[in-house]
């Protein structure tokens, strides 16, 4: 597991976030999450005339988008063609991982579950938006933890994966496993993420300036 404490940054080394792109069709709001992450990055608060003491407590962020094969660009909703900078086999060892929802009829192959598991281990945080429950669900990584899916699949999900603990919620989660609803639940979980993890005065002036993060983690019919 990762030494990474808790609301404090790695001695200003950058973190190792990485986002999993696992089939064509990935939607680009599955992946926006990330952004908002990026603002946390002491460039980024500067570039917005923030103070100097909100800045230093910025953390620097190493980005790595990772398909199984490491070809690229991949192509995602809207005509967007991602750049890849590794695959499952020459990625690092990662601080922070995010998968993004691929297609629903999508299966990982053992590599993939492998490299899924062995970066479970070291990672502080491992995040799943929308329809990215399904790499973990298929490695093993949510059985007997709390999750949560889109609200459409969760009466599906109840009755056919009883080793989960399916919860209709915003986002779930169980220790160091993140899991959202829907697409733009995405973001409501990486503000409750960015909230539990960093300075909470660095990062409530980000999710003021995004306009992010008001959402409780309960749906409101």
């Amino acid at each position: 597991m990762s030494s990474i404490e808790t609301k404090n940054p790695k001695g200003g080394e950058p973190y190792n976030v990485g986002v999993v792109l696992l089939s064509e069709g990935v939607q680009l709001l599955d992946v926006s999450a990330i952004d908002l992450l990026g603002m946390i990055e002491p460039y980024y608060l500067r570039a917005c005339g923030l103070p100097e003491d909100v800045i230093v407590k910025g953390v620097p962020l190493k980005y790595h988008y990772i398909t199984e094969s490491g070809e690229g660009p991949m192509q995602m909703t809207g005509g967007f063609r991602l750049a890849v900078t590794d695959s499952i086999h020459t990625c690092p060892l990662l601080d922070i991982l995010l998968v993004g929802g691929p297609t629903p009829d999508y299966r990982p192959s053992e590599p993939v579950q492998e490299f899924l598991r062995t970066q479970l281990e070291h990672v502080f945080a491992f995040i799943a938006v929308c329809t990215g429950y399904l790499p973990p669900l298929h490695s093993g990584i949510l059985s007997g933890k709390v999750a949560t899916a889109p609200r459409s699949l969760l009466p599906l999900l109840k009755d056919r994966h009883r080793d989960v603990a399916w919860e209709d919620k915003r986002w779930a989660r169980d220790g160091k496993v993140w899991t959202s609803g829907g697409i733009t639940n995405g973001l409501d979980l990486m503000a409750a993420f960015m909230r539990e993890t960093f300075d909470g005065e660095m990062v409530e002036a980000v999710l003021r300036l995004a306009d992010v993060g008001g959402r409780g983690q309960e749906y409101v019919d």
